[in-house]
């Protein structure tokens, strides 16, 4: 990544899109699951909520920081939302069989689709003024 002042896709943004993306779900269901009492949702917490929906931000940064970089497929928010929320959705299924993890489908899929759906909406791709 480069440290191109004019650009979104640096590697502070990279922290600032992914620390939060691990952190917010991690506490909030964590805590719930402390007060709860419920064990098995403290370690949904860290592994099945919040590590898909890092993955995802992360994946989802490279992508449109290649975009960017490359000028290509510069859509609209609402387009590249949902355009990379599909594809993250279907990497997510895809991964949710390989590693036999049905049980928690529903906290992978919807994490992933709310990592996917912050990264773009807070990184819109822009033409480069030539």
């Amino acid at each position: 990544m480069t440290e191109n002042k004019t650009s979104r896709f640096t590697t502070s943004g990279f922290l600032k899109a992914i620390v939060p993306s691990y952190f917010f779900p991690f506490v909030s269901s964590g805590l719930s699951g402390y007060l709860l009492n419920k064990p098995a949702l403290i370690h949904a917490s860290y592994s099945t909520i919040a590590l898909p929906s890092l993955l995802a931000t992360a994946l989802c940064f490279g992508i449109l920081w290649f975009f960017q970089e490359k000028q290509i497929l510069l859509l609209n928010r609402f387009a590249m939302t949902l355009i990379l929320g599909v594809s993250m959705t279907l990497l997510a299924v895809l991964n949710i069989h390989i590693f036999e993890l049905q049980a928690a489908t529903w906290n992978i899929v919807l994490s992933a689709l709310l990592g996917t759906a912050i990264v773009v909406m807070t990184k819109p791709l822009k033409k480069h003024n030539i």
